[in-house]
């Protein structure tokens, strides 16, 4: 009796068929769900290997979700209020500090940082509490699913978001260039529209979500004071990355988890420079329109 290779059952006849290729003999049993599996069925990870049934079941996100209330503190959520709060007590001393870091596009050529640093400088005591306190409650539920690097792309790119859609929005209302625009409203927005994708992905009701959107965005919408751009800017590029993301996850057939990562590091750099090329561009087209 000649000896088995490798992956190869020593006795093929005794293991089971495979229930999605009846009639095709088992090589391995999927380490979610237990069920045996062929081998066009087989995905490997770093420790066994999983179904494909499980890789792009619905499902998997929730299951994520409840285990992540179990894991640490949501670190980038605390750093991200710890930078806000030190750029507020900055700025109560020196108020030109946060005049050069909040979002006016007509000095934008001169202060280019302003389409990042304006998701960290608030105006007034009560937007600071507001915003600190919806991040808090927001970060912590989304970022144990999503895990710390996915939670600080889709919060950076939500920023960038808000700043691009205000440079848009420049086009159509010029006098807008010389507001000023802050606030970590455009990220917190961009984590509401995570939180849509995550429920929509993992088959959840998404009308509560939707409904919490909609009213902050008529809010915004209503105050003259409030820069809606960035909250609608930083929903609509937190969906998209957030989807991107989530999609990149998901295990395939012959990728092991190390090199998913990996792919997953270098399109959240993409998408990063991605934004801030957009912002470039809406910049360079609002100059040569208005001569901002």
């Amino acid at each position: 009796m000649s000896l088995p290779s490798y992956g190869q059952r020593s006795d093929p006849r005794a293991a089971p068929d495979c229930p999605r290729h009846p009639g095709v003999r088992s090589v391995d049993y999927c380490k979610r769900c237990n069920r045996p599996m062929c081998v066009d069925c087989l995905i490997p990870t770093e420790v066994r290997s999983i179904c494909v049934d499980c890789t792009s079941s619905k499902r998997g996100w929730v299951r994520q979700a409840s285990r992540a209330a179990q894991m640490g503190a949501p670190v980038v959520t605390y750093a991200m209020m710890a930078i806000c709060v030190l750029v507020y007590a900055v700025t109560l001393l020196a108020p030109s500090v946060g005049a050069s870091l909040a979002l006016v596009p007509a000095f934008l050529a001169s202060h280019p940082w302003m389409i990042l640093t304006q998701a960290f400088v608030h105006i007034g005591f009560f937007h600071i509490v507001f915003n600190m306190l919806t991040l808090y409650v927001v970060g912590r539920s989304i970022e144990p699913v999503l895990g710390w690097w996915r939670y600080l792309i889709v919060y950076l790119v939500s920023a960038l978001g808000g700043s691009a859609f205000i440079l848009a929005w420049c086009l159509l209302q010029p006098q807008y260039a010389f507001a000023s625009a802050a606030g970590a409203s455009a990220g917190v927005f961009g984590l509401f529209g995570a939180i849509f994708v995550l429920q929509r992905l993992g088959g959840a009701d998404t009308g509560p979500i939707l409904v919490l959107l909609g009213i902050n965005l008529v809010f915004g919408f209503l105050g003259s004071a409030v820069a809606w751009q960035l909250h609608l800017g930083g929903a609509i590029a937190g969906v998209a990355a957030t989807w991107v993301l989530v999609r990149m996850a998901r295990p395939r057939a012959g990728v092991t988890e190390a090199a998913q990562n990996r792919r997953q590091a270098l399109v959240a750099l993409g998408m990063i420079a991605g934004m801030i090329a957009l912002n470039a561009l809406a910049f360079r087209v609002l100059l040569e329109a208005h001569g901002a």
